[in-house]
């Protein structure tokens, strides 16, 4: 838990260094990090994506969602398929983080906002019969009346390949990467507004451990070079 939440800040750390800017033409791209890559569609909400060590970070120009007079429910929900490989040879993704951040206004009795999330993971390998997976979701709450005033949000969650039984490691996986967003007004003169301006994805990867009858069996090995050189020395 406490490396999944250093992971998290890392993300943000990271995204709120960068200053360049994130304009361009929709297409599917692959960037590479320090031990892995990503493949994704920038045609949608999201935008395009820059990556910083293992983790992709998004900033969107345009994912809101505003109600204004008693318009009703206005929402914004996009879900980003990002294919992930293991780059560096003997290297596994054993772990993940999502983390947002954005703002909102909320002005009047009959207003609300609502912000929430899934990362949902696919695995290369089989436990049992189908295809390891798991999820995990969040909820920003609670959000209450800012008077008009624009106050900042934060969600996040993780995925820890080890929760799932027979899985514990991967070197390809498929991330579904959800955000939902919502504003509502009743009534006249009411106001919600919330937008996400920040969103990541950071993966943990380690060495994948050589089994112990590997290392049993190299230092047999060692252990009989040695034997032959002493013997042809005699």
């Amino acid at each position: 838990m406490i490396v999944m939440k250093a992971l998290r800040l890392k993300l943000v750390a990271a995204a709120l260094l960068l200053g360049v800017s994130l304009s361009g033409q929709a297409t599917t791209v692959t960037l590479f990090g320090t031990d892995v890559s990503f493949t994704f569609d920038d045609a949608t909400l999201f935008g395009p994506g820059i990556v910083v060590g293992n983790s992709l970070i998004f900033q969107p120009p345009a994912f809101k969602a505003e109600s204004l007079n008693g318009a009703g429910v206005v929402t914004a929900s996009e879900t980003l398929i990002i294919d992930v490989e293991a780059t560096t040879p003997g290297y596994d993704i054993t772990s993940l983080a999502m983390q947002e951040q954005g703002d909102y206004i909320w002005k009047g009795v009959g207003a609300s906002v609502a912000a929430s999330g899934r990362l949902g993971v696919v695995g290369s390998v089989t436990c049992g019969i189908f295809a390891c997976n798991d999820e995990g979701l969040f909820n920003v709450a609670p959000l209450g009346d800012t008077g008009g005033a624009t106050v900042g949000w934060t969600g996040g969650t993780s995925v820890n390949l080890a929760d799932t039984a027979g899985w514990g490691s991967d070197t390809s996986l498929q991330i579904s990467f959800q955000n939902n967003l919502s504003a509502t007004t009743q009534n006249s003169g009411e106001q919600a507004f919330i937008q996400k301006k920040l969103g990541g994805v950071g993966l943990i990867v380690n060495p994948v451990p050589v089994p112990a009858a590997l290392w049993l069996f190299g230092s047999g090995l060692l252990a009989l070079a040695g034997m032959s050189r002493r013997r042809s020395r005699g």
